[in-house]
């Protein structure tokens, strides 16, 4: 019995009834169950949150190809706007130049007979300046001719400039409108994501509240090595849809021409490294005292499934490995209870601590402060260390080392 390994009077405790176990059974897994759905729930608000990410991408694109189009029209219907004025500026010097000759030139057109005997010249040269009006009449009327034809080419592209400029202007406009949908697209994805998280984050809560209810220390080791290979399970998919979803976008880059996106640099867990590399070596002893009652021992219930440590009240307590604080909180009729994952694969439990200093979900390394003792009868406090590989207890002691002095 682990209250006995705990050195806890078995008298006074209130024993959980076998349907209350079954409902706390039943609890657990349904807010383990409720945990995982939000956590599914967030990765799919987060990855359609990156999709839209992606549209957004290619929507601005589109837009810019929009603007580069429409401003190319623009300076055409420009350019076109001032061939016309051209045009029209060249037509009326040239009718400015012509004016001092017009009345002549008028009179000749309606009466040319009597318009040649009225010039003071003799007749040859009055022929002569005659024909001549005549010929700048003719090469007047090809210019003029020529001018407007300019001026009604130039009118022409302006109109079709303009049209197409409309056109572009109003695709651009589209493409914009589409463009400020996908904005409030993602960010409405960006809401249900954080919502989701919080689900995810509160789930995690009703989940570690019902763990807690577990109904016995066996049965919330267990729960923890059943979630540890959920996570496990849970980030490899992530992992494998990560890499999925990457190669759809170098394929998809490749068909269009563009550049092959570079992956994303992997994070270094750099906290996981740390406590990683403090693992070699001789372990920390969890707190300075003596061993009361070892593992096996003899006890109510059956032989003792781990070490008690008479310490004093208030000393510090460690962490003896480099790790992850699984749970901390209080547990049953145990007190404030510390597990550690520890990163060689074992569980440590430790109870009968006054004042937890890890929180669950938090990196520990070999000797680093997690708690001090409770208060104790007879001036000595007790500290229960247990050992877990594989959902099975096993003896501390030379997994631990010898003891060192100052330790703790």
């Amino acid at each position: 019995m682990v209250l006995a390994g705990l050195g806890l009077p078995a008298t006074g405790l209130a024993q959980p009834t076998r349907e209350a176990l079954q409902d706390a059974r039943r609890t657990a897994e349904a807010e383990r169950a409720a945990a995982a759905e939000a956590a599914r729930l967030a990765q799919e608000a987060a990855e359609l949150e990156r999709g839209l990410a992606r549209q957004r991408v290619a929507m601005a694109e589109r837009v810019q190809r929009a603007e580069t189009v429409l401003e190319a029209a623009q300076e055409r219907e420009r350019a076109a706007a001032e061939a016309a004025l051209a045009a029209r500026a060249e037509v009326e010097r040239r009718a400015a130049a012509l004016a001092p000759l017009m009345p002549v030139m008028r009179r000749l057109s309606l009466w040319p007979a009597e318009t040649l005997l009225a010039i003071p010249q003799p007749p040859e040269e009055a022929l002569r300046g005659v024909l001549v009006l005549q010929g700048v009449a003719r090469q007047i009327r090809r210019d003029v001719d020529a001018l407007r034809a300019a001026d009604e080419e130039a009118a022409r592209r302006m109109r079709v400039a303009a049209a197409e400029a409309a056109l572009v202007a109003a695709a651009r406009e589209e493409a914009l409108s589409s463009a400020r949908a996908l904005d409030a697209e993602i960010a409405a994805a960006r809401m249900r994501e954080a919502e989701a998280r919080q689900a995810e984050r509160e789930a995690g809560r009703r989940a570690q509240e019902a763990l807690a209810r577990a109904s016995d220390l066996a049965d919330m080791l267990t729960r923890l090595e059943r979630e540890r290979a959920r996570e496990a399970a849970a980030a490899a998919a992530r992992d494998r849809a990560e890499a999925a979803a990457r190669a759809r976008e170098e394929r998809a880059a490749r068909r269009a021409g563009r550049p092959v996106p570079e992956p994303p640099p992997a994070a270094p867990p750099a906290a996981e490294s740390a406590a990683v590399a403090a693992a070699p070596g001789p372990r920390a002893q969890p707190v300075a005292g003596r061993v009361v009652r070892a593992f096996g021992d003899a006890v109510e219930g059956g032989p003792a499934r781990g070490l008690t440590v008479a310490a004093p009240p208030g000393a510090r307590v460690v962490s003896p490995c480099a790790g992850r604080a699984v749970f901390s909180g209080p547990f049953r009729s145990y007190g404030l209870l510390l597990i550690v994952e520890c990163n060689d694969g074992h569980h440590v439990v430790l109870a009968g601590l006054g004042r937890l200093d890890a929180a669950t979900g938090t990196r520990v390394l070999a000797g680093e402060p997690v708690g001090v003792m409770a208060e104790g009868e007879g001036g000595r406090a007790r500290l229960y260390l247990e050992l877990r590989r594989d959902g099975r207890p096993v003896d501390p002691q030379p997994w631990l080392g010898p003891a060192r002095p100052g330790a703790g």
